[in-house]
């Protein structure tokens, strides 16, 4: 079993704070950690000033998060130099959320993510990409986003990260689909630790991801009892990918690393 993990930049700019939070979790030697990048730009500088803290800190494999959305190709190209300078040479690249209405390519930019990979590659950069075992909201079906898949690795990115997924059953298909045509991508499963379930189910349907009743039902006003519910569902999640031959994993951290700790201590890694 392979682990990595994703922080994202604070509003507060206490890097410090989010380098101790992972400092906590790196006894369980991750391949990587990834950084976020906000919508339209918004926390660039954000982003930066947390990978210099963890540059500061840690010896560990850094992976930038980059969108594409409301940028050109020279901005594009300034920023993948910046991170080059940071030492990073991996980036996960996305088309990125739109503040509202529906996506419009930047004139001087990309209008799709495929583009972007073949970009980014050409500037020396490994690419991991986005896969999605629901559709996604502004998708037209499931095939739809696997043809996105398809084409993103044909432009040169070798890995993709789920989005998070709580259905068995789409997960299989997602999986099986990948195998059947051929896609040469190495998936890794995007792991959502259950903090809060009100909180989870808002971004859940920002997201098109569905959170069954079985799971929702779990929950009550008793903390405990919802931090056991919490490692339990967990665990049970990688448990059945593992057994669909799915072994890299990638959890969402939310910059706290308590639960995790007690999930991986309970699986006895």
């Amino acid at each position: 079993m392979k682990i990595s993990y994703e922080f994202y930049p604070p509003m507060d700019m206490n890097y410090k704070k989010v380098v101790e939070e992972y400092s906590l979790l790196s006894i369980f030697e991750p391949r990587f950690v990834s950084i976020t990048y906000g919508a339209l730009g918004s926390s660039q500088k954000n982003s930066i000033g947390l990978i210099k803290a963890f540059r500061e800190n840690h010896d560990i494999d850094l992976v930038a998060h980059l969108t594409l959305v409301g940028k050109s190709k020279n901005q594009l190209k300034l920023i993948v130099n910046e991170f080059k300078e940071l030492g990073v040479n991996k980036i996960v690249a996305l088309r990125g959320d739109v503040a509202e209405g529906h996506f419009v390519g930047h004139k001087e930019g990309f209008t799709n993510t495929a583009d972007f990979v073949e970009f980014l590659v050409n500037m020396d950069m490994e690419v991991i990409v986005s896969a999605y075992p629901e559709p996604h909201p502004e998708s037209e079906g499931f095939d739809f986003d696997l043809n996105l898949l398809k084409n993103k690795t044909l432009s040169g990115a070798k890995q993709s990260i789920s989005q998070f997924c709580f259905s068995r059953d789409d997960y299989q298909k997602l999986v099986s689909a990948i195998k059947i045509n051929k896609i040469d991508n190495d998936l890794t499963a995007g792991i959502m630790p259950i903090y809060n379930i009100n909180s989870l189910c808002n971004m859940a349907k920002r997201c098109g991801t569905r959170i069954p009743s079985e799971i929702i039902n779990q929950f009550s006003d008793d903390p405990q009892k919802n931090e056991e519910a919490s490692i339990e569902i967990c665990i049970k999640q990688i448990e059945y990918l593992q057994a669909m031959g799915v072994n890299n994993f990638h959890f969402y951290v939310l910059n706290q690393s308590q639960l995790l700790k007690k999930i991986f201590s309970k699986m006895g890694l």
